[in-house]
Parts: structure tokens; sequence; C-alpha cells
């Protein structure tokens, strides 16, 4: 292997690292993030501590890659026929990739929904949406100044892009890029934090912005006749794009949003019918049960796998069963608030 691009010196750090950030580009077979597929894949994982690891393979995408595609990145049918797939090389993958924060040129829209696709359809989710945050040095640019990664390199680095539409070419003069853009504007802050709030607004829930949070933190629908209206009264609609053809994490944050809703109203209505909510003695018993997991009078709690049960030796007996670690926190959540502050 050659040696790494970004030499891993105290003084040429330029960013300020909570945990791993990836900067990745993909070839593809063309532009349809649901079902396009990699043909090529090139990444640098900057890690707090200064050191960097690389990786770079082509990638048979299992499917023909079209002239069109071809023309744009090089890469031929001939090229990727022995070289390893997606699920061939999907350990290596999970590993490089979990845990990490994400960086490049126009990621948000292309590169990480198209890279979620194809872990989903392996069934791995290392990259965790909720979690994750994106530098795309693009949007910084499109922002300052309105321009393609060519123009940007020719702009903020004074050269041309010479071998656009390569992988690795393509992250190298993305960091590049995103260096000089730290550079330049005082109002940047070297932090994927900042970086990621910067272009998204720091509302956006998914990554194609179809759920946004208003300033009182509620999640809003953000496309369609619904536009606008909190996502957890619109059920049936979420319902429905469970499977339509949105991205992965889009239907996740979907699913998300429709199952905490629907078991927010079966543990309101469970509390309801037995008052506990009234009893401040019987709801902080229920709230040391469900937050510790231990078996507190009147309350017993016993957990098989992801599924929690927490009886209540009421007359009669009666029992409260949680499916979710989101369902155990909404308990948690409605308990608290109804309970004294401290």
């Amino acid at each position: 292997m050659t040696d790494l691009y970004f030499i891993p010196k105290k003084e040429k750090h330029f960013l300020e690292l909570a945990k791993p950030l990836i900067f990745f580009d993909l070839e593809t077979t063309g532009t349809n993030v649901g079902t396009d597929r990699i043909v090529s894949i090139y990444a640098v994982k900057l890690l707090p501590d200064g050191s960097q690891i690389e990786l770079e393979h082509l990638v048979n995408p299992t499917i023909p890659i079209p002239p069109e595609a071809t023309a744009i990145h090089h890469i031929t049918n001939e090229m990727v026929a022995d070289q390893p797939t997606f699920k061939d090389l999907l350990d290596e993958l999970c590993l490089f990739f979990t845990n990490c924060d994400l960086g490049g040129y126009n990621i948000k829209r292309f590169d990480v929904p198209l890279l979620l696709n194809e872990f989903d359809r392996q069934k791995k989710y290392p990259i965790k949406c909720c979690d994750v945050k994106l530098v795309d040095a693009m949007g910084i640019f499109h922002t300052k100044e309105k321009r393609d990664l060519s123009a940007a390199l020719k702009f903020y680095c004074r050269r041309d892009h010479v071998e656009a539409h390569t992988a690795k070419a393509d992250v190298l003069a993305t960091i590049d890029i995103l260096k000089e853009q730290l550079l330049r504007y005082d109002d940047l802050q070297p932090n994927t934090s900042f970086l990621h709030d910067y272009v998204t607004g720091g509302n956006t829930v998914d990554l194609s912005g179809k759920f946004i949070r208003d300033n009182n933190g509620r999640i809003l629908l953000n496309f369609g006749k619904h536009k606008g209206k909190e996502a957890c009264k619109q059920l049936d609609f979420l319902k429905w794009m469970f499977d339509k053809d949105f991205t992965v994490d889009t239907i996740a944050v979907a699913k998300k949003i429709y199952y905490n809703c629907i078991w927010e109203l079966e543990i309101k209505d469970w509390l309801a019918t037995y008052k506990i909510r009234d009893n401040l003695e019987i709801a902080s018993a229920l709230y040391a049960t469900a937050k510790f997991g231990n078996d507190i009078f009147p309350f017993t709690y016993r957990k098989e796998g992801k599924k929690v049960t927490i009886s209540y030796l009421a007359e009669p007996p009666n029992s409260l069963d949680l499916f979710h670690a989101d369902a155990v926190a909404i308990l948690i959540n409605l308990l608290n608030a109804a309970l004294p502050n401290k």
C-alpha cells in the first residue's frame, strides 16, 4: 500500500474529532440510490489520535455496468468481473464503518443513502443514522460559492481535478477542499458536530430531509400533502411510507416514529386504566422498576430477549408487555413527567 495521503502529524491536524471520521467516495452503476450498486469504494478513516486507516476496493456489483456509467468513471464490467462482491467485503466494511462519522462530497444525497441500501440488502446496519454526523464539503461549498467538486478544487486549492470520477482522487480532493474551507472561513468550527449542523441547519432527522425538527423538538413531515404537520399525528401516512420507494434511513425513521407513537398511546391507556399516575407512591415504584429492572412492590420485572414484561400485583393482577427498548424509555419518560422534581 502506498503512503497515506493525510500525514498524521499533530501540527497537521485540521479537525477536532470526538470519534473517527471517514471520508469516502463511491463509484457506482448509476445514480439511483435505491437500485444501483457500488463498483468502487475508497475511504480514509481519520482517528482522534491523528492516525488513519485507508480502505480501497473495486467491487463486483453483480449487475452490468451501463456504458454511460463507465464513460464517467472508466470502470468496465471486465475490470470488476473477478473482484469481490459487496457481500464478500461485508465483514471488513462493517468493522470499518461502525461508530464513525462520515465525510465527503455530496454524500448526504447520494453516497450515504446508496451505501446504506447496500448494507440493508445484507441485513447489516453498521451506520446508525441517528448517531452519525455528516461533514459534506459540497454543502459548505454550495452555501459559500455554489459550484461542483472540480470547481471547488480549482477555487479553494488552485489546481485542476485531473482524475475526476475516480473514487480515490475524489476523496483526496474533498479532504483538501475542507482544509481550505476551514482556513478561509472564520465562522466555520473545525469539528464534525458544527459542520454537520452548518449544512443541514441542525434540524433534519433523515438524510433526505423528509423529516425535520421544529424549534420545540417535534418531528414534522417535510414533504407531500402533510408537509409541516407533526409526524406522529399522521400514522396512516407513516405506515404508507413503509413499502414505498424511500431510502433505507427514511423508512427507518418513519417506522420508529410510527411504532413509538403507537406504544405511547398504549402505555398511556394502561397507566390511565389503572390510575397509576394518580398515585405518587405507585408511580414512583413503577418508575424505579422500569428504570432499574428490579422488582419493586407492587411490580415485578421480567425480560426475555428484547421483550420486557412488567406485572402489576393489583387486584386482579395485570401485565404490560414492552417489545422494544424505545417502549421502555417511553414508559420511563411518561412516569418521570408525572413525578415531582427532586
